[in-house]
Parts: C-alpha cells; sequence; structure tokens
C-alpha cells in the first residue's frame, strides 16, 4: 500500500478516534434532566401497551450519574406528589428521583401492588417488577445499582419484588407501611397460607427465598400506623392471620423472615425500624426513611 506521510496521520488519526468512541461511557437513552421533569415511558421489552408516566428530580448539584432512587406510590398512584415527597432529602443527600406511576387505568386493582404475577406467570418480563428494571436501563448513566422506597401499596410493590425477584438490582429496598405481606413461608406442608398470602403457590420457591433474606431491605413500620379500621386495610383471612393492623403485621412479616433464614441457615439482611408518632403518611415517612438511611452516612 502507498501511503505519504499525511496519509499515515490521517490513518492514525481515525483509529485513535475509534478507540476513543469505543471508550465512551455508555449514556443513559433517556436522561434525567435538571429539576423537576416528566415523561412517558414504553415498556419495549415488557409491556408496551400500558404506558407509565414517569416523574423525576434533580437537584442542581446532581449530574446524571448520581445515585438512583427509585420511589413507588401508593393505592393513590400520585406518583407526582411521592416525587415531591423526595425532593428535599434529594437536594440534602445528592441523588436522583425516579417515581413511575402506574396508573389504574392500565395497572387496575391490585394489579400493581401484586406486580401483575398472576396473569404473566411465565413471562417475567411482563411484571410490573420487571417495569421498573427496565425503567432503569432506559435512565441509567452508569449507575450500576438503585436504592427503591414504596409506602402502603408501594411498599407491598417493593417486598414482593425483593422476593419475587431476588435478581433485581436494587443495592437497598425500603418498605414503609405495607397493608399486608407476601410472608416468607414456603414449605407447603408447614404453611396454610397460599400465594398471594405466602410462597406456596407462587413463581417462587426456597432458592428464591434464600436469594431474598441476603439481599438489605428495610421494613419501616410507623409506630402509629395501628388503626384496625383504617379503610384501605385488607380484611381478608389470608391478611387478618397476619395481624389486626400495619404494624403488628409489619412486625409478624420480620419475625417469620428472621425464623425463615435460621431454619435456611442464610443471614438475615433484612432490618426492622420504627418512626416514632408517624401513622399512615407517605411524606413523613418519605422524610424518616431518608433520614434513616443517608443521615447515617
Amino acid at each position: 500500500m502507498n501511503t505519504d506521510g499525511r496519509g499515515w496521520k490521517a490513518v492514525l488519526g481515525g483509529m485513535a478516534l475509534a478507540v476513543a468512541v469505543v471508550a465512551l461511557p455508555a449514556q443513559a437513552a433517556t436522561p434525567v434532566p435538571s429539576g423537576k421533569w416528566s415523561f412517558v415511558f414504553q415498556d419495549a421489552k415488557g409491556q408496551p401497551d400500558r404506558p407509565l408516566r414517569v416523574y423525576t428530580y434533580r437537584p442542581r448539584q446532581c449530574e446524571s450519574t448520581c445515585p438512583m432512587v427509585f420511589v413507588m406510590h401508593g393505592k393513590s398512584r400520585h406518583a407526582s406528589n411521592y416525587r415531591d415527597y423526595w425532593e428535599l432529602a434529594a437536594d440534602r443527600y445528592g441523588f436522583l428521583v425516579i417515581a413511575p406511576e402506574f396508573a389504574e387505568r392500565y395497572w387496575p386493582g391490585s394489579s400493581y401492588n401484586l406486580g401483575d404475577v398472576a396473569d404473566n406467570a411465565g413471562e417475567r418480563s411482563k411484571w410490573a417488577y420487571a417495569a421498573v428494571e427496565h425503567l432503569f436501563d432506559e435512565m441509567r448513566d452508569g449507575q450500576k445499582d438503585y436504592v427503591i422506597f414504596g409506602h402502603s401499596a408501594g411498599a407491598q410493590f417493593v417486598h414482593r419484588m425483593m422476593m419475587l425477584m431476588p435478581e433485581n438490582r436494587a443495592s437497598l429496598a425500603i418498605a414503609a407501611n405495607a397493608g399486608w405481606y407476601l410472608m416468607p413461608e414456603w414449605n407447603p406442608e408447614k404453611t396454610k397460607l397460599r400465594y398471594p398470602y405466602a410462597l406456596p403457590e407462587s413463581p417462587a420457591g426456597e432458592k428464591e427465598l434464600r436469594a431474598a433474606l441476603s439481599r438489605r431491605m428495610l421494613v419501616l413500620l410507623g409506630e402509629a400506623d395501628t388503626k384496625a379500621d383504617a379503610p384501605d386495610l385488607n380484611r381478608s383471612e389470608g391478611a387478618m392471620k397476619q395481624g389486626a393492623n400495619r404494624v403488628e403485621r409489619g412486625e409478624n412479616f420480620f419475625g417469620t423472615a428472621t425464623s425463615a433464614a435460621n431454619a435456611l441457615g442464610v443471614k438475615l439482611a433484612w432490618e426492622l425500624s420504627y418512626v416514632p408518632g408517624v401513622g399512615h403518611e407517605g411524606g413523613r415517612m418519605s422524610r424518616a426513611a431518608a433520614d434513616l438511611v443517608w443521615g447515617k452516612k
């Protein structure tokens, strides 16, 4: 090949450019802009016909590479409110807030908090839990993991996601004031409870439970969330066996997890904590969770 000096420089320059392009970090398909924002996410990997409106907040001091916190709303489906609950904490501690809204129109009734598992047992990519993972892939800008918080129905979503899909990339899950639980009981010969109140007849078993118990999860209870006649409290037979109110149910859930970890020889990575003087209040539980987790650092 006949190449003059200029030609070699061009070739080498092109090679250097190619190497530089390869070395560039992968950027988010949908990066988080500064301040408050929202967009519609169509989950091409899961259920694209069920779009999610996603509300975000990025503090001024944060680039799109800051840590991510996913915030799961309650039964009200007001994701923008839950995004706002976390705004001051994001400013104080330096993280991005991602609050997806599972609208009643597309995720009616309990298909949200139960993850739409029953209708898609053999298609994990269509679970509502998988939508969080797909959204993380869409928005992450180099982040390898995320924190996920849920209150009330959102707490049901979070703890079930950890148990049924323990391979998720959450570095910490926070379940605050769940109304009822998927109890970590897996042996159908030792419990009469069945899914969705316990693991028998669910897509998960002993293997998934072992993995879930070793993942970091904070069960957070408002000490005043003790109303047995709360209007949205599940009073089915399976739920009432877990306790008369949300605090009792959360304590029994954690106690059962402790027993399960001992029986399986697994070191339990879960924690139980209380918020004094707080009832079933998404805003106050959000602030308490942020200060409890990030205020320690």
